[in-house]
């Protein structure tokens, strides 16, 4: 990856452009042609680099309930387990961690009883009784965007912190209350959350699909934008194939007193791309989750090290993925009412 792919990288994370001709004004922006830049994006997605280009979207905006969920699953039973959730539209993510609370899946509904109801089925049909709903009560951060420029440095990062500087933190600390939407925006969501098509012009292609004028789609996906429907417009990475090889779920047991504040300062780790405050169980007292990534595994632990010297928690455990089983964005409008 070059100086340009990466500037190209920085900047379709979380902006891409909503617009008539989007590589024009990416090559403006990187010192390269139009023909250059989409050239270049082209590359970077048939390498598998950016998974997906399209908008990422605040389910709670959309009426949507979600949740992390966490199971003590024994060995024989993990396959089993993995086939009912790969099954199932609104589980995004699954993984295996290294920790007696062993699977971790996200869990997107249709409301809170929807997803009661899958989770109820998923404990009957699995004879597994330990596996828990752990909805967020705060979320301080969501903003999966990987860093390429080498003169971002650890400096920089300090002066954030100490200074008090929000940065590209994406907090959502206040009630997010679901919007009102409209026929055609429901229409358009439903194309938008997917991949955009690999065109120099790719929503004069979604206008084409729609049969509605380009300025048509152009104006509403910007509102859909604005009124923070869609969390952002861009590219989400497989960060394994980005170099960034590395993540964990840092998980911190913090004083509910002191849980604003601390969040708060882990959200402005540029390391970290998820902070969110969630119940504890009997067994499990940490009501702070970060994800973490990084190059190496050394580097997770060395951002948990000085996460911990900034806040003063000394409580916390560090759960590396073992087996990534499903990796999906949620399909919005599209999935069934229940499992």
């Amino acid at each position: 990856m070059d100086a340009k792919e990466r500037t190209l990288l920085n900047a379709i994370q979380n902006n891409f452009p909503i617009a008539v001709h989007p590589y024009w004004l990416l090559g403006e922006m990187a010192g390269i042609t139009e023909d250059d830049a989409f050239r270049r994006i082209q590359k970077l997605r048939q390498e598998g680099i950016i998974r997906r280009l399209g908008g990422v979207f605040d389910s709670r905006r959309l009426g949507y309930y979600s949740t992390l969920c966490a199971g003590k699953v024994p060995e024989d039973k993990i396959s089993l387990l993995a086939h009912l959730l790969e099954k199932i539209p609104g589980v995004t993510h699954n993984y295996i961690r290294d920790h007696s609370y062993n699977v971790w899946f996200t869990l997107i509904a249709r409301s809170y009883s929807a997803a009661e109801h899958i989770l109820q089925t998923i404990r009957k049909e699995t004879g597994l009784t330990d596996i828990f709903t752990l909805p967020a009560s705060r979320v301080f951060k969501i903003n999966v965007n990987f860093d390429f420029d080498p003169a971002i440095d650890e400096v920089d990062q300090e002066e954030t912190i100490n200074s008090g500087k929000q940065g590209r933190i994406g907090e959502h600390k206040e009630e997010v209350s679901p919007y009102k939407l409209s026929s055609e925006e429901i229409e358009l969501i439903r194309i938008i959350q997917g991949n955009l098509p690999d065109s120099p012009t790719p929503f004069t292609v979604l206008a084409d699909q729609l049969q509605w004028p380009v300025d048509k789609v152009i104006a509403l996906a910007n509102h859909l934008l604005e009124v923070k429907i869609i969390r952002r417009f861009g590219a989400v990475l497989r960060h394994q194939k980005a170099g960034f090889v590395a993540n964990v779920m840092g998980v911190w047991q913090v004083d509910p007193d002191q849980a604003d504040k601390v969040g708060q300062i882990m959200a402005k780790f540029k390391e970290v791309s998820h902070c969110y405050q969630r119940p504890t169980l009997p067994d499990w007292p940490y009501n702070l989750f970060t994800m973490i990534h990084g190059r190496t595994s050394e580097d997770c632990e060395e951002i948990m090290k000085k996460i911990s010297l900034t806040t003063g928690v000394k409580t916390y455990a560090m759960l590396s993925s073992i087996v990534e089983l499903k990796k999906s964005s949620m399909q919005y409008f599209l999935e069934e009412e229940v499992y």
